[in-house]
This record gives structure tokens, C-alpha cells and sequence, in this order.
């Protein structure tokens, strides 16, 4: 008898539920807190807690927190809540802060006040060029120094001014039709470049291209480096061109005429006046032009005193996508990093 019931023992000891729900009884001695050891598998009962915690509720859920196909279950609202308020809330960033004031103040006598002039431009180098009157200016931000670039005669003055884009020569259009090009360094005269039959009062660089709008309405290319350096010759404005802006990938022109309107050009089909698009939507004088630092497509536009307006166009579809109403002229536009 005693075999017997060793026998049944050992082989219904691999169950762990065998000793509750079995009928056969066991006859081992023991005290009633502490079981008797020789019973205890402790390699067996870590098997099963391992096996039987995948199934828990708890873990379903970190699986599915993780992304695992397995577990369809959604998380709980508290989760959620977490989840989408980290989505939503971005990560904090100082704001800007803008001077109240002015930080400095320039004298400018005989300044010309005329609105469809270019005589201002802010070099790479730190430099202010501006035209006061028949004299051309040069003023160091960073030393403070002034240099008289050039003096022309009583009946001539300079009607545009513009850095070259590696900062090392100074284009300036007159009202006697020509622009002379001067070296930043020496400050010396390098070249005139005529064709113009109108005085020159916008001008913009595009590598070694100059391209010159005058009071005739006509638009044309300079290759700097050639001396034959006419390039192309266009005219589509009615009125005087004010306004010239290099995309920055240099394969579109715009320019804003006092005809009111914005005309796009394709640097590969200067030569002819089929233009890329047409913005007829300003009221007034168009001069202040400026393509956006980090969207290759996107152009603003500003208007005069008559319209007051500054629009943001897509030069892809063509399309007017923003008009803001200021009320006042829009004069020049700064290239500006995107905001935070």
C-alpha cells in the first residue's frame, strides 16, 4: 500500500493543479504553514509565471503601445490624452524679440524721394551703399567708416544701386542711361555697360548676369565677364520698370513695373516675350519684389501708395495664395529666416 501511493504521487506531481482537483489522496507529513520541499519544483513554477504573464492585460497593452500587429486592444482614454497632447504641443522656443527702436540713425541730405528709385542696398560684406543725390555713398556697419564712392555732374544722378552677390563689385544705374561698375576693395571704375534708353532704376545680379530695368520699360541681360556683354533686350511694360528679383535658384525673373503688374521670366527664354506668368492684381506701382529664402516658389509682392496691398504668390500654379492690406507703400522687402 505504501508503493502505491508513492507511485500515485510521483506521477501526478508534474501538475500543478493535480493536489486540488484529484480525488487521490496524499499522506506526506508536513506542517500546515510550511509545505514539505521535497513537493517543490521551483524551476517548474518560474516556467509557468513566465509563460502565463504574456497573457496579461497589462503586457497586451505595452505591445500595442509599441505598434505590435498583434494586439488590436486601444489604449486607455489616459493614454490617448497623453499621446495626443505630446503631438500637439510642440517643442518650446524662445519668441523673437523685435527693438522697440531704432539702433541707429543716419544722416541722409539731399536724399531723392522718389518712390520708382532703387538707392539703397545692403552689401554681403556689411556694407550700406546709397546714392545721395549726384554722390554715391558707401557706410561700413561694422567700423562705422564712410567712403565717397562716386560724384557725377548736376544733370546725371544715381537712380539704383546693387551688390554683386559675392560682395566684391557695386553695380549703379544713372539717369543718363548707363551703369558703371565699380570694385568694392579699390572703390576704382571698371567698366560701363551700356543699352539702355532710359534712366536705369532697378538692377539685380544673378552670378555674372546683370539685369537692368529703365524708365522705357525695357529689360536686359549683361554678361559682365565679355565685353560684348548684351545678352538679351525685352520689353513688355508700358511703364518704367522699378522692381527686379532673382528667384534663388536663378532660372526665374521677376519684375514689377508701374504699369501695376508682375511679370515672371524663364532665364532660358529671355531673348523672347513669352513670359511664364502674369500678376495683374496690384492697383499701383509694383517695386518691392522678394522670393522666399526657404520655398523656391513662393514670391511677395508689394504695391504703391494707390494700392497698399502685399501678395504672396505661387510661381508654380500662378495662383495669388495671401493679401494683406497695409495701407501704405511697400517699398523694399528683407530676406528673413523662417520663423519658429
Amino acid at each position: 500500500m505504501e508503493d502505491e501511493r508513492d507511485w500515485r504521487l510521483a506521477s501526478d506531481w508534474l501538475s500543478p493543479t493535480r493536489l486540488h482537483d484529484s480525488p487521490v489522496e496524499y499522506d506526506f507529513p508536513g506542517d500546515r504553514f510550511i509545505p514539505n520541499r521535497s513537493l517543490m519544483d521551483l524551476d517548474q513554477a518560474h516556467g509557468a509565471l513566465t509563460n502565463r504573464i504574456v497573457e496579461r492585460p497589462t503586457y497586451q497593452m505595452i505591445s500595442s503601445v509599441r505598434g505590435s500587429p498583434k494586439s488590436s486592444r486601444k489604449l486607455s482614454p489616459h493614454i490617448d490624452e497623453i499621446q495626443r497632447s505630446n503631438m500637439e504641443s510642440p517643442t518650446y522656443k524662445p519668441l523673437r524679440r523685435f527693438p522697440k527702436g531704432e539702433s541707429r540713425i543716419l544722416d541722409a541730405p539731399n536724399i531723392k524721394h522718389d518712390y520708382y528709385l532703387n538707392i539703397m542696398d545692403w552689401g554681403k560684406t556689411n556694407i550700406l551703399a546709397v546714392a545721395l543725390d549726384t554722390k554715391l555713398f558707401l557706410w561700413n556697419a561694422s567700423t562705422c567708416k564712410v567712403d565717397q564712392l562716386s560724384e557725377v555732374r548736376e544733370n546725371n544722378y544715381p537712380a539704383s544701386v546693387c551688390w554683386s552677390e559675392d560682395g566684391k563689385v557695386i553695380a549703379a544705374g544713372y539717369s543718363f542711361p548707363r551703369i558703371q561698375l565699380y570694385d568694392a576693395e579699390s572703390l576704382n571704375p571698371v567698366r560701363w555697360l551700356d543699352g539702355q534708353r532710359g534712366r536705369v532704376g532697378s538692377i539685380a545680379w544673378k552670378g555674372h548676369i546683370l539685369t537692368s530695368g529703365s524708365s522705357s520699360g525695357a529689360i536686359i541681360n549683361h554678361d559682365v565677364r565679355v565685353r560684348n556683354s548684351l545678352l538679351s533686350r525685352i520689353r513688355v511694360h508700358k511703364g518704367e520698370v522699378c522692381g527686379l528679383k532673382w528667384s534663388s535658384t536663378g532660372s526665374i525673373l521677376a519684375s514689377g513695373g508701374n504699369d501695376n503688374l508682375v511679370y515672371l521670366w524663364d532665364a532660358c527664354k529671355m531673348s523672347s516675350k513669352h513670359h511664364v506668368h502674369r500678376f495683374d492684381h496690384h492697383c499701383a506701382a509694383v517695386k518691392a519684389l522678394a522670393w522666399c529664402p526657404y520655398k523656391y516658389d513662393v514670391l511677395a509682392s508689394g504695391g504703391g501708395s494707390g494700392d497698399g496691398s502685399i501678395k504672396i504668390w505661387n510661381t508654380q500654379k500662378g495662383t495669388c495664395t495671401s493679401n494683406t492690406e497695409t495701407n501704405a507703400q511697400a517699398n523694399m522687402w528683407a530676406a528673413m529666416e523662417q520663423a519658429s
